[in-house]
């Protein structure tokens, strides 16, 4: 575009601008449109990130209630027992409760692991924000 002006910008060493104000607009106008997209792209990222570190911690509430409601029916089947511990419901009840509490850990390890995510992406956001060449060219 516009031969002649950066012939002319070449001839002068400058003196002349190679690129009109036209051009210069654009290119900032094409670098915000990408710069928007990114950002939304992030913010979808997060919003997805956030959707799993919730259901990361419904998980994990759940396999706790479901680690105390185990724990309870084995202290009744132990009490009502007439045998020792070696009773199959007992030692079945006791096999829920271990299940039950790798359940637990496993869930929290995971809304843990979904939180850090959450926040890094949130870090993103704002920072590709603070840097966007259309709050600069408003100003």
């Amino acid at each position: 575009m516009g031969i002649f002006r950066k012939t002319a910008s070449v001839a002068t060493l400058g003196l002349i601008n190679f690129r009109s104000t036209h051009e210069l607009l654009d290119r900032e106008h094409e670098r915000a449109t990408q710069l928007e997209r990114k950002a939304t792209k992030l913010e979808a990222q997060s919003e997805r990130l956030t959707r799993k570190a919730k259901r990361a911690n419904k998980r994990a509430e759940k396999a706790e209630l479901k680690a105390l409601s185990e724990s309870k029916k084995a202290r009744r089947e132990r009490r009502r027992s007439t045998k020792s511990s070696s009773s199959r419901l007992v030692r079945a009840a006791d096999e829920a409760v271990v299940t039950s509490r790798r359940a637990k850990r496993k869930a929290k390890k995971a809304a843990k692991r979904a939180a850090k995510n959450t926040a890094k992406a949130a870090v993103v956001t704002r920072s590709q924000r603070k840097f966007s060449p259309t709050t600069s060219a408003e100003s």
